[in-house]
């Protein structure tokens, strides 16, 4: 069994602080349908010189990210690899996402926190392989971390059944 850093396990003691609009944070989990049946023409559309483009329900959902404050500011990020002392924070950091979301039981623990730092790294990761987004839509990466939006939203604010049909 692999083992989460103790950056990440610290992170994971943290609260589930959200404070900006939860309309726009139940947009973002509203995106469930979406993902749960989703296939390559329902995120990218190919044009006929090799090249393509996400499609603008997709684009829709990225910025849904953006607007809900779902996405780990740059500081942040900067700070939270910094914590790992290493030249290498950044692979130690992919090894420790790829174990929260490859992990249901890790996953299940997964705080707010730990969230917008795998949003903010699969988001990023576009940057450096184009396509890379749609790889997530295809494995369930963005719908696993939508269903733990949706479980961690305040009871009082979740309609889980509602959510997920």
């Amino acid at each position: 069994m692999r083992k989460l850093s103790k950056q990440v396990r610290d992170v994971l003691k943290e609260g589930n602080d959200y404070h900006n609009n939860m309309s726009l944070y139940r947009d973002v989990i509203s995106y469930i349908p979406y993902f749960k049946n989703i296939k390559e023409e329902d995120y990218i559309i190919y044009h006929g010189d090799n090249t393509f483009e996400y499609t603008p329900q997709f684009y829709s959902f990225i910025k849904s990210l953006f607007d809900a404050g779902l996405v780990e500011s740059v500081g942040n990020m900067e700070d939270f690899l910094t914590s790992y002392n290493s030249k290498s924070a950044y692979k130690l950091w992919m090894r420790d996402l790829n174990i929260v979301l490859d992990d249901k039981n890790i996953l299940a623990d997964a705080n707010i926190s730990v969230l917008k730092k795998i949003i903010f790294s699969l988001l990023r990761l576009e940057s450096v392989l184009q396509g890379s987004w749609g790889i997530d839509a295809e494995s369930g990466n963005w719908l696993k971390i939508l269903m733990q939006l949706c479980r961690i939203l305040p009871a009082d604010l979740n309609s889980e059944d509602e959510m997920l049909n």
